[in-house]
């Protein structure tokens, strides 16, 4: 029956899982011996020759069932042979219901976490044949079946047997369906986090191959480009050189060639590395932002309200400053509007003599209580800012304002050296 197939081996149940089955254990079994103390008193089976036996077998039953996952069969088996103990020599304990949930209970674990399917099904088998076994033998004792004719076409006796067997026949198979239908649901889940696991790892190896060839590219792009850069400064040195005294001139050319094309080569460096760390957001090849995007980070009418304002003439910034700078602002800005529950944050843009200033105030919580973070924007939170700030030689401020609130500031020179 592809009912009973059981192609899936569950995985052992875990630590906590095993701890609260020692929990369950104790309290079923202080369970088993309260309702067999309650049974024998309510069905008047309190009489001597009991003694303290059977209060050792149901306890024994209960404190079973806290090894149900751990061992299956073994429980399933014993818990069968506690059932026929009872039956045998304390045939008026066995209608308490305590005895009774304790066999299904077996049952039902280890058709639930039972990790060997043949040994599972032989197993089974075994318990309820012998069960039906035993049934049959107490059914066949004298003294268990009352006379006289029954009101239907069975007789008394006829139907006795009948309505046990059904009833048997439901306790045992119900176990049995219900152990099963917890183990495919199981299965299910299994199966399902298998799939997810190893759709996860074909993400992440596809993102690794991705990474990989963009690391290919920018090695390419390097070699093209600023290869090419650093070619040309060795040319022009080596003339330098060889007319250095004969034509001061030509010479002072070739130094001013010399460092226009090693700014160049610095910026494309820069812009290279920039696309190392800032993953996929620069991957289209679109123009990178600078300064002149600032204003785009004005939200009049957003919370918090960030506003841009603009001090001094507008002047020409080298590309990599410009760039960098815009991160910084763009990165307290992310900082302000995540972490610092403001309702005002100014962006001023400060255009100096030598030199371009960032300054990102709020009013907010200030330091103590907002942590920095890592934004979407390709920051890497106030440590990124430090960074930026290190790579342009530039001025930084960071902390709370006196009157309350945070502040980030960087002044930078308007070209790189």
């Amino acid at each position: 029956m592809t009912w009973l197939t059981r192609d899936w081996q569950r995985p052992l149940p875990t630590p906590r899982q095993l701890r609260n089955d020692l929990v369950v254990g104790v309290v079923l079994t202080l369970l088993s011996i309260l309702s067999l103390s309650v049974y024998r008193s309510a069905a008047g089976s309190a009489s001597p020759e009991h003694g303290n036996e059977a209060y050792l077998w149901f306890a024994a039953g209960g404190a079973l069932l806290a090894f149900r996952r751990r061992f299956p069969l073994a429980v399933m088996v014993s818990g069968a042979v506690i059932f026929a103990v009872v039956g045998i020599r304390f045939s008026d304990l066995t209608g308490n219901i305590t005895v009774q949930m304790t066999l299904f209970a077996s049952i039902y674990a280890a058709w639930a976490w039972s990790r060997h399917s043949r040994a599972l099904h032989v197993t089974t088998v075994l318990v309820v044949v012998g069960m039906f076994a035993w049934i049959a033998w107490d059914y066949s004792r004298a003294d268990m079946l009352p006379g006289g004719e029954g009101v239907s076409f069975l007789s008394r006796n006829a139907a006795i047997i009948v309505y046990g067997t059904a009833i048997n026949i439901l306790y045992f198979f119900g176990a049995i369906a219900w152990g099963q239908a917890a183990w495919m649901s199981a299965r299910r889940r299994g199966l399902l986090e298998a799939q997810f696991e190893r759709e996860r790892g074909r993400q992440l190896a596809e993102r690794r191959q991705a990474v990989q060839a963009e690391r290919v590219r920018i090695a390419r792009d390097l070699h093209d480009v600023v290869a090419h850069h650093v070619s040309g400064m060795g040319i022009q040195a080596t003339g330098a050189r060889r007319v250095l005294e004969r034509d001061p001139a030509r010479a002072a050319d070739a130094l001013e060639t010399i460092e226009s094309a090693s700014r160049q080569a610095v910026a494309q460096m820069h812009q290279l590395v920039g696309l190392l760390r800032e993953g996929d957001e620069d991957s289209s090849r679109e123009p990178q932002p600078g300064l002149c995007d600032i204003l785009t980070l004005a939200e009049p009418h957003g919370t918090p309200r960030v506003e841009v304002e603009l001090v001094g003439d507008r002047r020409d910034i080298d590309a990599t400053i410009s760039l960098n700078l815009f991160r910084v602002a763009q990165e307290a800005v992310t900082n302000a509007r995540r972490h610092a529950r403001a309702k005002r944050v100014l962006v001023t843009l400060r255009y100096l003599d030598d030199s371009v200033e960032v300054e990102v105030v709020d009013d907010g919580i200030g330091a103590s209580d907002a942590p920095t973070s890592t934004s979407e924007h390709g920051g890497f939170g106030l440590a990124g800012i430090r960074e930026r700030a290190a790579m342009l030689s530039g001025q930084l401020e960071i902390g709370n304002r006196p009157h309350g609130g945070y502040r980030v500031r960087v002044r930078a020179p308007r070209e790189t050296a």
